[in-house]
């Protein structure tokens, strides 16, 4: 609710201890079973975050419904450290953490994130053509970032664009992390991308340690080091590519001259 990194970390912390905490009451249940419950409380909150989203964006500008959406936001970074304070103690930590199901819920959850970020700037395009401009950038971007955050969620609901989505998102949020640093902003400004980072970086961690069979699934530190070398190489990407789509946008001088008679 309150849009700070040093506050939305302090979630997921709470997160995981609250995990930590009631994970020996859930040592005896079976991963899937367990994965299964996690599943159905993530889908209940997107449901709920998503009706609080659609009102919002039909015309409510009254504080409570966007307190309420920022409530359900800090439910899911509760839930997302929850998973990993459960599986501390479990014998089967690497089993429960890449489960169909778990894996399902964080892609659930990212791809709503991202549909409705993509959605909300469709609909803010006034506000956010100003930002875009001011940080060099020019109009089309702005349309490509939309359409890509979009039909990136998308991406994470199709087995077969898990990893390609996975990817753009993982450069388009190290792509807004640099704008701020070259606007100068504050820290805080970065908040959204670098909560979106770090379960990005999770997923693709998780994804890779998944169960396909004995010759196929990499080891946890192979995972690590792999997503780990991928996550370099988006951040390199989005270095050169801010760079460059910012050289193509349009001029301070362009922005700031008024128009000809």
């Amino acid at each position: 609710m309150f849009y700070r990194v040093d506050y939305a970390l302090a979630v997921l912390l709470a997160g995981f201890l609250a995990g930590l905490l009631v994970s020996k009451t859930t040592e005896n249940i079976t991963p899937t079973r367990l994965a299964r419950s996690y599943y159905v409380a993530v889908a209940m909150l997107l449901v709920m975050r998503t009706g609080v989203f659609a009102y919002i964006t039909l015309g409510s500008r009254a504080s409570f419904w966007s307190s309420l959406s920022g409530l359900f936001g800090d439910l899911l970074g509760l839930l997302f450290g929850a998973l990993f304070g459960l599986a501390v103690r479990r014998k089967d930590a690497r089993r429960f953490l890449s489960d169909p199901f778990v894996l399902k819920s964080l892609c659930m959850a990212l791809a709503f994130t991202f549909a409705l970020a993509g959605i909300g700037k469709a609909f803010s395009m006034s506000s956010m053509t100003d930002f875009f401009t001011q940080s060099g950038y020019s109009v089309p971007f702005l349309k490509f970032i939309v359409i890509a955050e979009i039909f990136g969620g998308i991406g994470l609901l199709l087995p077969w664009a898990i990893l390609p989505a996975l990817i753009g998102l993982t450069i388009d949020m190290f792509g807004a992390v640099l704008t701020h640093i070259h606007n100068g902003d504050p820290l805080n400004d970065s908040t959204g991308a670098i909560g979106m980072l770090i379960r990005l970086v999770a997923l693709g961690i998780l994804w890779n340690l998944r169960e396909q069979n004995d010759e196929s699934s990499p080891s946890t530190r192979r995972a690590i080091l792999s997503v780990s070398a991928i996550t370099i190489a988006c951040l390199l990407v989005a270095v050169g590519g801010s760079a460059a789509v910012r050289h193509l946008g349009p001029s301070p001088t362009a922005m700031t001259a008024p128009a000809s008679k």
